[in-house]
């Protein structure tokens, strides 16, 4: 408060205020620091989550569990980076085990895997008011189920839809190679851009936009804006389906082993293009005009971004390896199914899915 309160309200009644403290707290009130909650704080989730944390504009909030909620709060946690490190000491660190103890957030970004997106509507709704906006960073074709699955949680508790309890909900795409290096360690070793769009908003696209670049800003996050979120899906399922798919498919091999092999290599590009066919036909039919489809240059695109990654362990592969639950349903299986009804076929992918989900099977790993 403004030292001069006491003595100008003693002389002007208590509930007066002098200019100068009517200042101060009018410009303490521009300068108010936005909310974030992370919810999924692995290794996407602490790395996005402490680059917010960082810029010192967001109190940032972090949902963990486990030994890794433990050690983060015990000795704070620590992310490594190609492009600076960041350190969270346990006495700055805000970490929760429940989402009950969470505040309402101006931003929720959910860092889930899409096997647990049925989780998400319980999870987030302790978060939300109806100005609260949120991005969920996922892989695979999730939008339509997600928002599906909000909406019959919002209705449990008598809302019409779930934009009466939040803004917009966005999707985001990370190109990024993150690991979890143990309880409280994330490495980050290579890339980080972060594209994001509208899945659904009760505001103008304009501001959709602006809120979304504004909120990583101050961050030293690369981003792009998606004005079709379904484009940006297919996108990131250009890298995915073919890495993802033949580093699991193949029982646990990194990245640099698929670009190098002569063999593997024409498989991964085989699969792109299944992919990219997909994606355009999926595209036309929602509308998007050509200057809009996929194409060679997405290809080489991240083909390139394989060839400089070295070697990476994949989100998926390393699920196999570790028995983890497994990401197959709409990281894999949706674009197949999409690929059917469109009437594209798709074999060499459809071949990569059926070896997947077998593992999936074999070990039980849903």
């Amino acid at each position: 408060v403004c030292s001069c309160v006491d003595a100008f309200a003693s002389s002007h009644g208590p509930r007066a205020r002098c200019r100068h403290h009517t200042f101060l707290c009018a410009k303490s009130a521009s300068r108010a620091k936005q909310s974030v909650a992370v919810v999924g704080s692995g290794a996407v989730g602490c790395y996005y989550g402490a680059r917010l944390w960082e810029s010192g504009d967001y109190e940032v909030s972090f949902h963990m569990r486990g030994e890794h909620y433990v050690k983060s709060v015990e000795t704070g946690l620590n992310v490594t980076s190609i492009h600076g490190d960041i350190f969270i000491s346990p006495d700055k660190l805000k970490a929760h085990e429940d989402t009950n103890e969470m505040k309402t957030a101006d931003w929720v970004v959910v860092c889930l895997k899409s096997s647990s997106l049925d989780a998400i509507p319980e999870l987030i709704a302790p978060l939300l008011d109806e100005n609260t906006r949120v991005l969920v960073i996922m892989n695979g074709l999730v939008e339509d189920d997600l928002i599906d699955a909000m909406n019959q949680d919002a209705k449990a508790r008598g809302k019409d839809s779930v934009l009466h309890e939040c803004a917009a909900i966005y999707g985001g795409m990370a190109l990024i190679c993150s690991n979890r290096l143990g309880p409280g360690r994330v490495d980050h070793s290579y890339a980080g851009l972060l594209s994001g769009g509208v899945a659904i908003s009760k505001g103008t696209p304009e501001d959709d936009k602006k809120a979304f670049l504004n909120l990583w800003e101050p961050t030293n996050v690369q981003v792009t804006y998606e004005d079709s979120l379904l484009r940006g899906r297919w996108r990131k399922c250009v890298w995915n389906l073919p890495f993802n798919g033949i580093s699991t498919a193949m029982g646990g091999i990194t990245v640099d082993l698929i670009v190098k092999d002569p063999g593997l290599r024409r498989l991964a590009e085989s699969v792109m293009d299944e992919t990219v066919a997909a994606a355009n036909a999926d595209l036309a039919l929602h509308g998007l005009s050509e200057s809009a489809y996929l194409g060679d240059e997405d290809k080489r695109a991240m083909m390139q971004l394989s060839d400089d990654m070295g070697a990476y362990k994949t989100s998926t592969m390393l699920d196999l390896t570790q028995r983890k639950p497994m990401e197959v349903h709409y990281l894999f299986r949706r674009p197949v199914q999409r690929a059917e009804k469109l009437g594209i076929p798709v074999p060499h992918l459809e071949t990569l899915v059926i070896q997947i989900e077998a593992m999936q099977r074999m070990y039980n790993l849903f």
